[in-house]
């Protein structure tokens, strides 16, 4: 009698998201959480591609426009704007927004179809998939910012962190009542 063993074929678990009327989605392994849309800080000096500072419980988080950085079209914040933060992708927190989070898919190693270097800026779209008639772009978070814009996005990070930290009270500091 024979064995019958069967081979999974490796999955991948992908954050959908909608983005300025496309769909695109970031490896699961790289988003820390999402959040809804929350106030952010607009420090004097910031970057058209960063929407602004989050703070999140104390910790400084530039939140990136997507859409602007990929040159679509712009779309106004809403109901269901969202927040992913990311990890692993650059040396300080950083959070992208994005039109509003789809699902959670897992889809088969087979069914991405790599996307062409030349196809995307710095080749940060590495896959497309097919999904009920629809493409989505899998983008690589690695790949969304260059060096040199990760190194800058971390200094204005220090800088709203500094601003963060001067507002919170020393761990010896206690109210008097007057």
């Amino acid at each position: 009698m024979g064995v019958l063993i069967l081979q999974l074929e490796p999955q991948r678990a992908l954050l959908v998201f909608h983005l300025a009327g496309q769909l695109a989605a970031l490896p699961l392994e790289n988003v820390e959480r999402v959040a809804p849309m929350a106030q952010l800080a607009h420090p004097p000096g910031l970057p058209s591609l960063l929407e602004g500072i989050l703070n999140l419980a104390g910790k400084a988080a530039p939140v990136l426009r997507l859409d602007r950085l990929l040159q679509l079209p712009e779309q106004p914040l809403g109901l269901y704007s969202m927040l992913i933060l990311l990890k692993g992708v650059a040396k300080c927190p950083i959070a992208i927004l994005v039109d509003r989070i789809s699902e959670i898919l897992l889809v088969s190693e087979s069914a991405l179809l790599p996307a062409g270097e030349e196809n995307s800026f710095n080749a940060c779209a590495e896959a497309v998939v097919p999904v009920r008639g629809q493409v989505v772009h899998l983008l690589s978070p690695t790949r969304i910012l260059l060096e040199k814009e990760r190194d800058a996005l971390a200094g204005f990070q220090a800088m709203a962190q500094r601003r963060i930290d001067a507002w919170e009270p020393k761990a010896d500091w206690e109210p008097v009542a007057l």
